[in-house]
């Protein structure tokens, strides 16, 4: 996939380009005439147990096998997903694999390190949950808003802990600076964990984070969340549209992932199975538990989010390969 990859081309019909890769004859192999699901769902997680991609997936299994999808979790890790998303590319087309994805590291892979494979062809499953980066500082530091933020990193240089070279917080924070023309120096960890401690022990100035840094407010001061409407996690912390700034959010939103030339019939009954899991109160709740409130997404309005991310993360290439 490169730059010039057309609107038209990267929100194709799933079912068309099952029919280009050969995979969506009515009885294309044994395998897709037997009933489905016939097995357990290979569920994919790319990062580690205990994260919120992982807390998530595993709050959902139940619900989804009390809709005919029993599942196990296999963890694929490295490379920020790209092993994973390459598993998933060649898994077998019979709608028995996916894959937790936290846009728009997909988009990241593909933009920023060329992985092997081809976004257009995954088939987005259901989404639910949008993940909002936040900007903190320590409770010690002299900045206590967002506008001393602003003027400090006008005035010299800030360090500003990321959670990963080349991923979504990477480019939220290559925004940040670029629209306000900031003096900020970003590090980078491997995670969340990582990036607080550090911030922590004051080896950096300032941290970007998600909605699993709630934990850690007693000793972080919240300077804005980059999102257009309120943050349920942060509930008290000004958006960067509270703040008149033109900024666009980077979102992780969190969904299911099939590959490449699973069944148009198949996938409706996973999205199926999905949504009315996702519907239920009772799941809402346990995800609420883990700061996971849930926000139902369909297949097309991925697909739309997904493409945004795409045409971002091309514009901003240059900066996120520093």
């Amino acid at each position: 996939m490169t730059a010039s990859l057309s609107r038209r081309r990267f929100l194709i019909n799933s079912g068309a380009v099952a029919a280009t890769l050969g995979y969506a004859g009515p009885l294309a192999t044994p395998a897709l005439a037997q009933a489905y699901p016939s097995q357990d769902l290979r569920w994919i997680i790319y990062q580690s147990p205990g994260g919120l991609i992982d807390t998530s997936t595993r709050v959902a299994q139940p619900y989804l096998e009390k809709q005919g999808f029993k599942s196990t979790i296999d963890y694929v890790r490295g490379a920020s997903g790209r092993i994973a998303r390459g598993q998933l590319s060649r898994a077998k087309p019979d709608g028995h694999t996916i894959m937790t994805e936290a846009s728009p590291e997909e988009v990241l892979g593909k933009v920023v390190f060329n992985a092997d494979y081809k976004l257009e062809e995954f088939q987005p499953v259901f989404g639910w949950f949008i993940n909002a980066f936040n900007l903190y500082v320590p409770k010690t530091s002299a900045i206590k808003t967002f506008e001393d933020f602003v003027k400090t990193a006008r005035s010299r240089r800030v360090t500003v802990a990321s959670l990963g070279k080349g991923g979504p917080s990477h480019l939220q924070l290559v925004l940040l600076r670029s629209k306000l023309n900031l003096n900020l120096q970003i590090v980078h960890f491997d995670g969340g964990a990582p990036a607080y401690s550090a911030v922590a022990g004051g080896h950096v100035e300032a941290g970007i984070g998600g909605s699993t840094t709630a934990q850690w407010s007693e000793t972080l001061t919240f300077l804005t969340v980059f999102r257009n409407d309120k943050d349920p996690a942060f509930a008290n912390v000004p958006t960067i549209r509270d703040l008149n700034h033109d900024i666009m959010p980077i979102n992780e939103v969190i969904y299911a992932n099939a590959g490449p030339g699973v069944a148009q019939d198949r996938l409706k009954k996973l999205q199926d199975a999905f949504e009315k899991a996702f519907s239920d109160p009772t799941h809402i709740e346990q995800q609420k538990k883990i700061n996971v409130f849930v926000k139902p997404m369909r297949s097309d309005e991925v697909k739309k989010l997904v493409q945004s991310a795409f045409d971002v993360a091309t514009e901003n290439k240059a900066a996120l390969a520093e």
